[in-house]
C-alpha cells in the first residue's frame, strides 16, 4: 500500500473561524486492485476523514462510497486502483480510478443478483456522481457536502 500524499490540516479549535474550512485538503492512495486490499482502502479513507474532522454521518457515507468504488474496481479487474480524497470547503470529492491491463475477469457463474448494487448505493449517498470510462481504465468521482465535527447534539469528536 502506497500513500502517495496526504495533507490533513491541523486540529480545528472550538470557536475557530470557518475560514479554516477554505483550506483545500487532499489525500491519495494507490495499490493493487485486489479484494483483500479493499478493507485497507476503507481504513485509509476513514482515518483521513477523521483527521480532517469530517462529521460522523458524512464519514460513514463517504467510507461506504469508498468501499463500493473499491469493490467495483476489483470486480472489473484492472491491475491497480487509486483513491483520491479532496476536501474543498464543505465539498468532499471521492475519486477512484482503476487503470492498467485487466488482471482478471469477473466470474460469470456468480448469480446476477449478487452484482449491480454498488453504483446505486454511491448515487444514493452522493450529491453528484461522474463516471468516466477510458481505454485503460475507469474513473468514478462522487461529491458530497460535508460538515466538520461540531461537538453539538451529543456527537463525539471523530478525531479523538
Amino acid at each position: 500500500m502506497t500513500a502517495i500524499g496526504t495533507r490533513p490540516s491541523g486540529v480545528r479549535v472550538p470557536g475557530e473561524s470557518d475560514r479554516s474550512r477554505q483550506v483545500r485538503q487532499r489525500a491519495v492512495l494507490t495499490l493493487p486492485s485486489r479484494a483483500v486490499l479493499v478493507a485497507s482502502v476503507r481504513v485509509f479513507a476513514a482515518g483521513v476523514l477523521r483527521r480532517w474532522g469530517v462529521g460522523t454521518e458524512e464519514q460513514d457515507a463517504a467510507v461506504l462510497i469508498v468501499d463500493e468504488l473499491a469493490a467495483n474496481a476489483v470486480l472489473h479487474g484492472r491491475a491497480d486502483m487509486t483513491l483520491e480524497l479532496d476536501l474543498d470547503g464543505d465539498t468532499l470529492g471521492i475519486a477512484l480510478t482503476d487503470f492498467g491491463a485487466r488482471a482478471h475477469v469477473a466470474d460469470p457463474d456468480v448469480a446476477p443478483d449478487e452484482h449491480g448494487r454498488g453504483m446505486g448505493i454511491v448515487e444514493h449517498l452522493a450529491d453528484h456522481v461522474e463516471i468516466r470510462p477510458g481505454r485503460d481504465g475507469c474513473r468514478v468521482l462522487a461529491r458530497l457536502r460535508v460538515r466538520q465535527f461540531s461537538g453539538t447534539a451529543g456527537e463525539t469528536n471523530p478525531a479523538a
